[in-house]
C-alpha cells in the first residue's frame, strides 16, 4: 500500500491515514493491540492517595506505549522499539511503585534539591522485581534484550527499512518510511499487544497482597478474551518460515552482550 510522503503536509495526511486504515492492513493484529491499549488506558478505577508515584509511570507507560502503537501503523519500526523499551521500563518502576512509596527509591535528591534517578536505584528495583516475580522479571529482560540486540542502536539491517538502490534506473530512493511488510508490522503488532497484556498482570499481582489499586469491574474477564486471541495470534504465526527465521536471528545476536 503506497503512502504520500514527498512533503511534510504528505507525510501528515500519510500518518494520519496508516492509523485509521490500520484494521484494513493488519486486521486481527491490529484490533487486539489496539483492545489492549484501550484497556490499558482504563483497567483502574482508582487507586490510594500515596500511590502517586505509581500513577506518574503508568502515566508514561500508557504514553509510549500508544507511540509505540502508532509508530508501527506509521511505518517507523525502530521508533515503535525505543518507545516499547521506555514502556517496559516505566512499567518496571510502576510495579515497584505499587509496593514502594518512598521517592529516595527512584531519585537521590543533592543540596539543591535536583533529582537524579541513578543507575543502583534503578537496579535495586529490578532486583526486587526479579526477587518477587520472576516470570514479569524476566519477561521484561528478555524483550529489552532482545530491543538492545536488534533496533536500540543505528545497524545496517534496520537502515535497510527505508533505503533501496535502484540499479536500473542507477539512483538512491530513501523514503521517509519504512517499506512496508505485513509480516513484519504485525510481528510487532503483536509484540505491543503482549507488553500491555504482561504490564497490567504484573501490576494486578503486585496488588494482589496490598489492596491499594481497585480494577474496573471487567478487568479480568477482558483480559481473559484478550489474552486468548493473543495467544491465537501467536500460534499464526509461529508455524511461518519467516518467524523461524527472524527467531534464529534474534537468538543469534542475543548470544552477544547486550548493548545498554
Amino acid at each position: 500500500m503506497a503512502f504520500k510522503q514527498s512533503n511534510f503536509g504528505e507525510i501528515l495526511d500519510s500518518e494520519r491515514e496508516m492509523v485509521l486504515r490500520g484494521e484494513e492492513r493488519f486486521g486481527a493484529y491490529y484490533v487486539n493491540a489496539v483492545r489492549f491499549s484501550e484497556l490499558l488506558g482504563r483497567f483502574i478505577k482508582s487507586a490510594h492517595p500515596d500511590r502517586m508515584i505509581f500513577a506518574m509511570f503508568l502515566s508514561q507507560v500508557r504514553k509510549h506505549h500508544t507511540l509505540a502503537l502508532f509508530s508501527t501503523l506509521r511505518l517507523h519500526h525502530i521508533q515503535a522499539m525505543m518507545d516499547l523499551r521506555q514502556t517496559l521500563e516505566a512499567g518496571a518502576c510502576a510495579a515497584y511503585a505499587i509496593a514502594n512509596t518512598e521517592p529516595a527509591d527512584f531519585a537521590d535528591k543533592d543540596e539543591d534539591g535536583i533529582l537524579n534517578p541513578t543507575q543502583e536505584l534503578a537496579k535495586n528495583r529490578y532486583k526486587w522485581l526479579e526477587q518477587n516475580f520472576p516470570d514479569a522479571s524476566n519477561a521484561i529482560k528478555k524483550t529489552k534484550e532482545n530491543i538492545n540486540n536488534s533496533s536500540a542502536h543505528s545497524n545496517i539491517a534496520d537502515a535497510n527499512r527505508s533505503f533501496n538502490f535502484d540499479a536500473i534506473g542507477r539512483h538512491f530512493d530513501m523514503p521517509f518510511f519504512d517499506f512496508e511488510d505485513h509480516h513484519f508490522v504485525k510481528t510487532d503488532l503483536w509484540l505491543i499487544a503482549n507488553v500491555a497484556m504482561g504490564l497490567m498482570q504484573l501490576f494486578f499481582q503486585v496488588n494482589s497482597a496490598l489492596n491499594v489499586i481497585v480494577f474496573v469491574d471487567e478487568f479480568e474477564g477482558r483480559m481473559k478474551e484478550l489474552i486468548t486471541e493473543n495467544s491465537r495470534l501467536r500460534s499464526e504465526m509461529m508455524p511461518t518460515d519467516r518467524y523461524r527465521q527472524v527467531t534464529k536471528l534474534v537468538e543469534k545476536r542475543g548470544e552477544k552482550p547486550a548493548r545498554s
